[in-house]
């Protein structure tokens, strides 16, 4: 989310790389899954299975954001919020008028323009929002705190949340880890990954990997054993942000990530830096609904499901290439504006 990103490790923006790709393809996966929804329940098709374990392997992506977040740590200042704002605004009111103009079905409305600028069309943006304003408050506690007073703390607060917000069907105020508060769990748990650094320099990536392929195939099983049961509650126990499955899942891809050694590269850097702009752009409920889904469906309706696989790989990656450049000018759109009134400000200082 942060462009200020030139000193960050690269293998750590490679990870940022990969969790976003990660967001895209789980839509994807999700939209053929609903498409190919009623075929699953009458017979068995191996595409189905398959389907639901890329879905299983991409779901930690949002985790995978939160838990970066804490194991940087978030450094509010006010300029860094009015750049994430804008960034935003940049994408929704830029997307909502190329819509009206040439997508037919799109109407003006001002209620809807209402949510554009309150920012709540993306339920990731105000939820982040919140936890980037909260960070002054956590930070303190993190670095006072030693490590087996955090450890406690995260053991407590994930098995409440597991509690009531993951099997408990009547589960509201956690919403399904789309919440503040699962937001701080992560964030915080992030931060004390980073802080263990040194233990978990002793387990062999291999290890690890192999723990966070144990932990996709649990989640696969119990989702397909949802499916085939047509049970609702194990399917909400499968696909919610704050199973401890999907977050120790995430946990593992971040501290493999931690161990690759690639030193810095401005290549990687520069292109994770307007990652969240891939995000910002296929994620604008419009271009989701008129454009996004209805591509995959066209395209898993017209070819077979291996060859309509390899065609959307090829579209996400390409669609990931577009925003990257898009946001070229969004970035330099704003360091113009942010120029110009930093310029203003200094003068009206030294004309007073």
């Amino acid at each position: 989310m942060n462009n200020n990103i030139p000193t960050r490790d690269s293998n750590m923006e490679l990870y940022r790389i990969i969790a976003m790709f990660m967001v895209i393809f789980f839509h994807v996966f999700g939209e053929i899954d609903l498409l190919n929804n009623e075929l699953f329940s009458n017979k068995f098709e191996l595409k189905n299975y398959i389907n639901l374990l890329f879905t299983s392997a991409t779901f930690i992506c949002v985790d995978m954001f939160v838990l970066l977040s804490g194991w940087y740590g978030i450094n509010t200042k006010w300029n860094k919020i009015k750049a994430y704002i804008f960034q935003v605004l940049f994408y929704s009111v830029s997307i909502y008028v190329i819509m009206l103009l040439y997508c037919q079905p799109v109407q003006f409305s001002w209620k809807y323009l209402i949510h554009i600028f309150i920012l709540d069309d993306y339920w990731f943006v105000p939820v982040y929002l919140m936890l980037y304003i909260f960070a002054p408050a956590i930070n303190p506690f993190i670095r006072k705190s030693n490590n087996k007073e955090i450890l406690t703390l995260l053991l407590s607060v994930i098995t409440i949340q597991s509690i009531y917000g993951w099997i408990n069907y009547r589960e509201s105020g956690y919403m399904e880890g789309c919440s503040p508060i699962s937001f701080l769990i992560l964030y915080i748990l992030g931060a004390y990954l980073q802080r263990m650094t040194s233990y978990f320099n002793n387990i062999s990536k291999k290890k690890i990997f192999i723990c966070y392929i144990s932990l996709i195939l649990l989640n696969w099983i119990i989702a397909v054993v949802a499916k085939l049961l047509h049970n609702e509650l194990l399917s909400n126990i499968a696909w919610q942000f704050s199973s401890p499955i999907t977050i120790m899942a995430a946990a593992c891809i971040l501290l493999i990530f931690s161990k690759i050694n690639i030193g810095y590269n401005k290549i990687i850097n520069k292109i994770a830096a307007s990652s969240f702009a891939a995000f910002l752009i296929h994620c604008f409920p419009l271009f989701y609904e008129q454009i996004f889904s209805e591509t995959i469906i066209e395209i898993v309706s017209k070819y077979s499901y291996a060859l309509a696989l390899v065609i959307l790989i090829l579209l996400v990656f390409i669609f990931y290439a577009i925003s990257i450049l898009i946001d070229q000018i969004r970035i330099f759109i704003y360091n113009k504006i942010n120029l110009s009134s930093i310029s203003s400000h200094i003068l009206s200082n030294y004309l007073k």
